[in-house]
């Protein structure tokens, strides 16, 4: 099946773009029937819908489902078919699992959050310069407005009030996203990139500047920019898949968690943001310094590419 095995990287590229917005589609037709399925098809719901998915996480989070399989898991295992002789190998779900490895990874995204927030508090201060182009200026408002409408959908997306809800948002939040974000950016990108350049540093950080500004987050670009690269690295020194889809879903996970936590106390879930910036920014440094020993302990176990 691999018919676009020894195709150029740009043809690649189209190839692997083409079936995501395909999947993209898929999951708008898939979520319009089981949205009608549930809430009836008539002239009021058609005209309500934007206030019925507003009012309905459940909705929200099924529709959410739907997008991360279409536009991510089956894409990048389609990709990894017609790209290659061995999808699984292409992928690197195949490679031994280094139980040390991982252990180190959940920790190290763990003591990464104060120096995290510490770099989202500074994205947040950062906006264009006045003479800048108006063009650009327009783009920044655009980006700030998608990211509020996006933040605003999380938010609904995140309201659960039992356990049920918890684990089905952990599941697609938490591990369907890591799944399918990692297998396309991190396993299908950094393959066709690799493609362009020898330097593997180089295709980390350009992988990872697609991964953050696909998100169409300008406030959080930067830190989901580091986030990337230090994905982008896992894949590099474990070559397991599987190292950096754990540390995307303990990234995503914690959030959940302390959202629901802290549902009721939200002074409290503030409290937690704010660890690494202002009076404890000392905190973001710590947090760093451990970051930096975990990912050099992880380095020194790396896996030499084949």
């Amino acid at each position: 099946m691999q018919t676009f095995k020894n195709s150029p990287p740009f043809v690649q590229l189209l190839v692997c773009i083409g079936i995501v917005f395909a999947g993209l589609f898929v999951s708008y037709f898939v979520s319009a029937l089981f949205i009608l399925s549930r809430v009836g098809l008539s002239p009021e719901t058609l005209q309500n819908i934007g206030t019925i998915l507003a009012n309905s996480p459940d909705l929200l989070r099924s529709m959410q489902f739907f997008q991360i399989v279409a536009m991510f898991i089956f894409p990048a295992i389609i990709c990894a078919r017609l790209f290659s002789d061995d999808y699984k190998s292409y992928l690197r779900t195949d490679t031994p699992v280094n139980f040390s490895v991982l252990g180190l990874t959940l920790i190290s995204m763990l003591v990464a959050i104060p120096f995290l927030n510490l770099t989202y508090k500074f994205n947040q201060q950062l906006s264009f310069p006045e003479w800048f182009p108006a063009w650009l200026k327009d783009m920044e408002h655009w980006m700030a407005d998608m990211e509020k409408s996006q933040g605003e959908i999380l938010e609904k997306i995140l309201q659960v009030t039992n356990g049920w809800d918890l684990l089905f948002v952990i599941l697609i939040v938490g591990v369907l996203t890591g799944i399918g974000e990692e297998f396309i950016f991190r396993g299908v990108l950094q393959n066709i990139f690799a493609k362009v350049t020898r330097n593997p540093h180089a295709v980390i950080w350009i992988v990872a500047f697609i991964f953050s500004a696909i998100h169409l987050q300008f406030y959080g670009f930067i830190p989901r920019l580091l986030l990337g690269a230090y994905l982008g690295y896992l894949l590099y020194y474990t070559q397991n898949i599987w190292t950096p889809v754990l540390a995307h879903f303990t990234n995503n996970s914690v959030s959940i968690i302390c959202t629901y936590i802290f549902r009721n106390t939200p002074e409290k879930a503030e409290a937690l943001d704010e660890i690494g910036y202002g009076s404890t920014i000392e905190w973001a440094f710590i947090s760093l310094a451990l970051f930096a020993f975990l990912f050099w302990e992880i380095r020194k176990k790396r896996v030499e590419k084949t």
